[in-house]
């Protein structure tokens, strides 16, 4: 398996998929002006154990909400590119089919479909005079409280081969004072308030806790870490109606008060065996037939409508565009790639009229 990720030709592979959308910023430009001689260079230290990831660079995010992102270097992006390739296929066979973030003929508009399914469904066995209700819950500081030691030992009953493993323990555990570095002192300062200098958002290297968001193995690395609550649902508890989108997760089922006995048994089991635990204040029981919020949408039984918050952000970014556009600071097909964005996230709810009024 190592062999095939340090190969020229994976590497160049792994290259062209970091470079989709980005062909003119300007390291991707600066790697590929010397592409071959920096494919070479990173197949000969891994063939030779000498890799080392790069600085990060953080910067913060305010939409949908405020979060510390971590930017690998070009390079390491490449890298992460390659060993994905290689060890997902092994990780999609265990997945369940109701686990619909980051991965391929997967995402939101799965999500919202399954969940309209699995709506109807219920009403079916229970019938139309039955109340149903949704268990909505969402982990606490999810990416910052994933145990290393933990993840590592999971990914380690499927990883057999050991050079693959010493790859992605250092992809995870590597968090130097040398590994990263900002643009803006202000940044900095907000990011490290209560923290070391040393200590990167995010991450606690005492604890050996935390995956930086951004990195392509963090994505891939909360799927095989929340895989195995998602046995747990559905293997352990038998739960039909269950779907999750990374730490965001819900169960469809008639019995009210066996839902809130659930809270207690999956915070049981997210803290005895991932170190996670239930955000206390994202824990909602609903009944459905309000709408049950998921992925960006709000799905009935019979209907999808975009959520109010998806929707007010949408109607942001869409004015702003024309904005940019007036000003000339963005080019027609800058706008027109936003515009067919938003039409594919609304065609998949009813929401001809709002289509309407936001473009007409």
């Amino acid at each position: 398996m190592f062999t095939e990720i340090y190969k020229l030709k994976n590497l160049h592979k792994a290259f062209k998929k970091v470079q989709l959308d980005n062909h003119y910023k300007r390291k991707v430009c600066a790697f590929s002006f010397f592409l071959e001689e920096n494919i070479n260079r990173l197949s000969w230290e891994l063939s030779r154990h000498q890799y080392t990831p790069q600085a990060y660079t953080y910067f913060v995010v305010h939409e949908p909400k405020t979060r510390n992102i971590a930017a690998p270097a070009f390079r390491d992006r490449v890298i992460q590119h390659s060993l994905v390739a290689q060890i997902q296929p092994l990780f999609e066979k265990q997945f369940i089919y109701d686990a619909y973030a980051c991965r391929i003929n997967k995402g939101t508009h799965l999500g919202a479909k399954r969940l309209k399914k699995f709506l109807m469904a219920a009403r079916c066995v229970n019938g139309k005079d039955t109340p149903i209700y949704a268990l909505q819950c969402d982990i606490s500081k999810f990416f910052q409280s994933i145990s290393w030691d933990k993840l590592l030992a999971i990914i380690n009953r499927t990883i057999k081969c050991e050079e693959t493993r010493s790859l992605i323990e250092k992809i995870i555990t590597t968090h130097t004072r040398n590994h990263h570095n900002f643009s803006d002192l202000k940044e900095q300062l907000a990011l490290f308030k209560n923290n070391s200098i040393y200590q990167p958002p995010g991450i606690n290297t005492q604890k050996r806790v935390g995956l930086p968001i951004g990195n392509l193995t963090s994505q891939l690395f909360a799927n095989i870490y929340l895989n195995e609550l998602d046995h747990f649902m559905k293997d352990r508890l038998k739960l039909k109606w269950y779907g999750r989108y990374m730490d965001d997760f819900y169960v469809i089922h008639p019995d009210k008060e066996y839902l809130k006995d659930l809270i207690t048994t999956i915070d049981i089991y997210l803290k005895d065996n991932l170190a996670l635990s239930l955000h206390p204040k994202k824990l909602n029981i609903k009944v459905v037939k309000n709408g049950v919020p998921f992925v960006g949408y709000r799905v009935f039984y019979d209907h999808t409508l975009i959520r109010g918050n998806t929707l007010l952000r949408m109607e942001r970014n869409w004015r702003k565009k024309q904005k940019q556009l007036k000003n000339e600071t963005i080019s027609t097909q800058e706008i027109e790639a936003s515009k067919a964005a938003i039409i594919g996230h609304l065609t998949h709810a009813d929401s001809h009229g709002l289509m309407k009024s936001l473009f007409e």
